[in-house]
């Protein structure tokens, strides 16, 4: 059992023990470890500014992670017996994590950029498209740039908005920050994953991730086993714990003043929870498993989930934020549930009745798994270890939506999730969508799946409006369907939007989908 948090700090081995293991990483950062380029501006992460990249040598699979474009092949070490490959280094914000939740990873912050006597390309490229004004900012936009040149030499429009859309800046405009992006150019000599993938701090931080760890200061415990059985046996016997997973959600309530939980389980050490497997039929992803992996994993086998998917939360919070925590959070806004709702997705979890005997493990569907308002159909003492759902149907046509004040990385005033399974639709045929189009026939539903966030004290489905569309699909049906969702629903009014206006939010996010169905 250690009793500290491991983390190579810009090359540099550190162990962080008690009070500091505790804190927020950008505060640490500040305070404790003086490297005051990191800036600490929303304490949500929401601007960026706090961006660090991170990389932890994966548990699981370190003998096949992926090397980022500018990474030479000689990169790869041995130590030993055991094969290192590079390091992957991805932005994320330092202001809602804990030092403890980093334990095992190599942070590089804005003072590690710099190679030698030359700035990094980032740094360059910012400068000479004058992209910085008051600069506070500035630092966070040369570690997400740095982010992008870890997975691509240079960079299109698209490929530099997307990289740096977790970022904000209130001085320039943006076009000289993108324009930056746009002319910067990975060099081998300057790629954060050579410079950093020190074969033996990676052996290290892998030795070390088989030991658990334990934290303790001022009456609050973190606990990071090592096994399932280690974890499930916490949580029976520390009735109220509360999973920390990439505390998206729990680190903006202690920036505000809430205090830590009494007993948190990090399950950053379990090795099987990071279990991500992809077939024809479906996915099954451990807690473990970021936003981030997910998208990847979803380009094929649920490609309007993978779309969805940039729609919200920046980079630097899918790389650390997990499908998991996204369920557990159980909140009605959640914008995966909808989705999760209509692909008859199963929650796996695990228990440890009393501390002791078995495993015990079960599984709830995710019709079943919310019982109220932030509350889950949990026995005290259960985890979430695993999620699976099915892939998309080539009859299917799905659709997800979502409504914001602002159109990225917004909270949901509502969202929605839709799929009506087509009797014979052509699969991948453009010759019979066209001849289907030009005999203008009238489809036929037999299978409908709808399903709303944000309309409830928990994500819903319409199983009244799924019945309704049964049969042939037609403009007055669909009609009818969009005016059955308007009655069904009875949503909140709050800061988001008022009870009627997303009553009619709702049936007019349907409308648009059964306008696409008959179009299509």
């Amino acid at each position: 059992m250690r009793d500290f948090a491991l983390i190579y700090l810009n090359g540099v081995r550190r162990e962080i023990r008690g009070r500091e293991a505790l804190m927020m990483l950008a505060g640490w950062l500040r305070k404790e470890a003086g490297l005051t380029g990191t800036k600490i501006v929303c304490a949500e992460g929401d601007c960026g500014s706090c961006t660090v990249l991170r990389a932890f040598p994966d548990i699981g699979k370190q003998a096949s992670a992926k090397v980022g474009a500018t990474v030479a092949a000689n990169a790869i070490h041995s130590v030993g017996a055991t094969h290192i490959a590079p390091l992957e280094f991805e932005a994320m914000n330092s202001c809602i994590a804990t030092v403890a939740q980093m334990d095992g990873s190599h942070i590089v912050t804005v003072e590690g950029m710099q190679c030698g006597n030359d700035l990094s390309p980032a740094q360059v490229a910012m400068k000479q498209c004058h992209a910085s004004q008051c600069g506070y900012c500035t630092p966070g936009f040369v570690m997400a740039m740095s982010a992008m040149l870890e997975k691509h030499d240079h960079a299109d429009a698209k490929t530099a908005t997307n990289y740096l859309t977790g970022n904000l800046c209130r001085c320039t405009g943006y076009a000289p920050i993108v324009q930056a992006a746009l002319t910067v150019r990975a060099t081998e000599q300057h790629s954060v994953a050579g410079r950093y993938s020190n074969a033996e701090a990676v052996a290290d931080a892998l030795v070390n991730a088989k030991q658990s760890l334990l934290i303790e200061h001022d009456g609050v415990r973190l606990f990071a086993p090592v096994t399932l059985r280690e974890a499930v046996t916490f949580a029976a016997q520390n009735p109220g714990f509360q999973v920390v997973g990439a505390a998206t959600d729990m680190g903006v309530q202690i920036n505000k003043g809430k205090p830590l939980p009494r007993a948190l389980l990090s399950l950053h050490l379990v090795r099987d929870l990071y279990q991500a497997k992809q077939s024809r039929s479906g996915i099954v992803m451990g807690a473990r498993v970021t936003l981030a992996q997910l998208r990847r994993m979803c380009e094929t086998t649920a490609p309007e989930l993978e779309r969805f998917l940039n729609l919200f939360a920046s980079p630097q919070i899918k790389n650390v934020a997990t499908l998991v925590g996204n369920i557990a959070n159980a909140s009605p806004i959640g914008d995966t549930l909808p989705f999760l709702l209509i692909a008859d997705t199963q929650v796996h979890v695990a228990s440890r009745p009393g501390g002791k005997g078995p495993i015990r493990k079960r599984t709830i569907a995710m019709s079943d798994l919310y019982v109220g308002y932030k509350k889950l159909a949990l026995e005290p003492g259960e985890i979430i270890t695993h999620v699976s759902f099915n892939a998309t149907d080539s009859n299917e046509i799905l659709r997800l939506y979502k409504v914001s004040q602002r159109k990225d990385l917004d909270i949901s005033a509502i969202s929605g999730a839709f799929s009506l399974t087509l009797a014979g639709r052509a699969k991948h045929s453009t010759t019979s969508n066209a001849v289907a189009r030009k005999s203008k026939s009238t489809p036929s539903v037999v299978s409908a799946r709808i399903a709303f966030g944000g309309v409830a004290a928990t994500p819903i489905r319409l199983p009244e409006v799924e019945a309704a569309l049964l049969g042939d699909f037609t403009l007055e049906k669909a009609e009818a369907a969009a005016q059955l969702i308007a009655s069904s629903i009875k949503p909140l009014s709050d800061v988001r939007g008022s009870a009627a206006y997303r009553r009619v939010t709702a049936a007019n996010m349907f409308r648009r989908y059964a306008s696409e169905v008959l179009n299509a």
